[in-house]
């Protein structure tokens, strides 16, 4: 007789003992972002102060700075009374608020070969991918936006174009070395230095970096005092192998903030709370509104879960990019110079 009345019914593996989806879930690189956040002690060195400082959202706080002055001289002493000043002003952080978030429905792990705490990790860190995405692109907008459109190296050795060094395809591989130079003209020390570039980069970095004295051309001299880091989102032009920022320690600023009722832990009487959790990926606290109610879920999850419990998980928080301040764009050069690499 067959066996057929007693064939194993369908088997699916933990979802625990399986790492089948891992590159499903893969991330970027961040390189702008991480550049920013790294960088801010060395900016604002009170910077914790300041956030503790906005008590809410609608509090402006402000960071103060002194202009640049120039003094005149002259040949002979004077009994004159000197009167010059200086002009001091502030700098105040611009917020974005950035929110994102999942719902959970607990009703339905006893029957699923994904467990709660699975599905509850899983979401917890497309929720980190979402934010470091748009926190990257934002790093590379102020980038862009705050480039310096002043640079004295402009035709030494490079061509300005749209206040961006193009770098010939025959320089690529000397050009971290003119770079010190190029800082050093813009009244910038060489070392240490950021560097923010496309993923190809770091083809060139590598070739470089390591033709030492065995090679018939040492290259590495040039890669001393350089910080590299790299991202995706940087649009490449299609005449373009690569496109980098570069900018000296200590020119970076990145705040985060979180919303007051998570800062005070509130709990309403229907089951609404508020409270800080730490997102490691992207290392900084955020708000967290959990919320739960009765649902109709059954064309979701299927029939019996007429009346369910829900819950929303909300994750948020202010954001500002800062960079060092320069009191005359048009005729003082910044801090942040762009670089795109040339295919010819």
């Amino acid at each position: 007789m067959a066996l057929t009345t007693t064939l194993l019914d369908e088997f699916a593996l933990k979802y625990s003992q399986s790492k089948l989806d891992v590159y499903e879930h893969r991330m970027e690189s961040y390189g702008a972002y991480e550049t920013y956040r790294v960088d801010t002690p060395n900016l604002i060195p009170g910077y914790a102060e300041l956030l503790g400082e906005r008590k809410g959202p609608n509090r402006v706080v402000r960071v103060p700075v002194i202009q640049r002055a120039t003094y005149s001289t002259t040949s002979a002493r004077s009994c004159d009374y000197i009167t010059k000043e200086n002009t001091s002003t502030y700098v105040t952080p611009t917020w974005t608020t950035i929110m994102t978030g999942f719902s959970m429905y607990p009703a339905q792990y006893p029957g699923n070969y994904i467990g709660l705490r699975d599905d509850f990790l899983r979401k917890m860190e497309d929720v980190q991918r979402t934010f470091l995405d748009a926190v990257d692109t934002a790093a590379i907008a102020h980038l862009e936006a705050n480039r310096s459109a002043v640079n004295n190296a402009a035709n030494n050795p490079y061509a300005i174009v749209g206040s961006s060094m193009t770098v010939p395809k025959a320089d690529n591989e000397l050009f971290f070395n003119e770079l010190g130079a190029i800082m050093a003209i813009n009244d910038l020390p060489k070392q240490p230095t950021n560097i923010v570039a496309t993923h190809r980069m770091q083809a060139l970095v590598r070739q470089y970096s390591s033709q030492g004295t065995s090679n018939a051309e040492n290259r590495a001299f040039q890669f001393g005092g350089y910080n590299f880091k790299y991202t995706g989102n940087i649009s490449i032009p299609t005449a373009d192998r690569d496109v980098l920022y570069s900018m000296p320690i200590g020119a970076l600023g990145y705040l985060s903030w979180v919303d007051i009722d998570s800062q005070l832990g509130h709990k309403s009487s229907s089951g609404v709370e508020w409270k800080i959790q730490n997102l490691p990926l992207l290392g900084h606290d955020v708000g967290v509104l959990v919320q739960s109610k009765c649902d109709d879920k059954s064309s979701t999850i299927g029939t019996g879960f007429e009346a369910t419990l829900v819950q929303s998980w909300q994750f948020s928080f202010d954001y500002s990019f800062l960079c060092s301040y320069n009191s005359d764009t048009v005729n003082l050069p910044g801090v942040i110079f762009k670089a795109n690499f040339s295919k010819t």
